[in-house]
């Protein structure tokens, strides 16, 4: 019986195609493509800046609002909005010791609840000004909270800035501590 031969261009030719496959199958499992870097997935807890569009601008600068990172939330801010991030870390700095040791404790402790804030709807104001009417949600000392929330959004030079925020309904019952209820 004779020995059947494959040629070895064609065997070079099929191993490069089912490793193309190969690749091409890893690719959309992972869910990156071939194009694409994986970017480094943030630390828990830690604070992202993005100003590349206004939903992201608007969602950067309230995470370091929320978290009183004043420094960032001032680069993401301008006129109304800049007034009001000076305007709160003047108010902090002023708290008494202990009123300041208790409450940065509380700030560290939301500094780990991820945001999320879900753009309801965006109203395009004039040229290059956005206003973006959202829901922040985040866990409050380990409770869900949500408010609603207004952000006026404006290109710069720099990207991005939020001009004005507007803070609106809290959408769940605070903890007893907060309502001034007894514990």
């Amino acid at each position: 019986m004779a020995e059947a031969r494959v040629s070895t261009p064609l065997v070079l030719a099929a191993a490069s195609t089912m490793l193309a496959i190969g690749v091409v199958v890893y690719l959309s499992v992972s869910g990156q493509t071939a194009d694409e870097p994986e970017l480094p997935a943030a630390e828990p807890g830690q604070l992202h800046l993005d100003d590349s569009t206004p939903e992201a601008t608007a969602e950067s600068f309230y995470d370091a609002w929320r978290r009183r990172h004043w420094g960032a939330a001032g680069q993401l801010s301008v006129d109304q909005a800049e007034r009001a991030v000076l305007q709160k870390q003047a108010a902090d700095a002023e708290l008494p010791r202990e009123e300041r040791i208790i409450a940065e404790r509380g700030w560290d402790a939301l500094a780990q609840a991820p945001l999320t804030l879900n753009v309801d709807r965006i109203d395009i104001d004039g040229d290059e000004r956005y206003s973006l009417y959202a829901t922040a949600e985040y866990d409050f000392v380990g409770h869900p909270y949500r408010r609603r929330v207004v952000m006026h959004v404006r290109q710069t030079d720099q990207g991005y800035r939020v001009s004005r925020m507007e803070l609106g309904e809290v959408l769940t019952d605070l903890p007893p501590m907060f309502r001034g209820d007894a514990p």
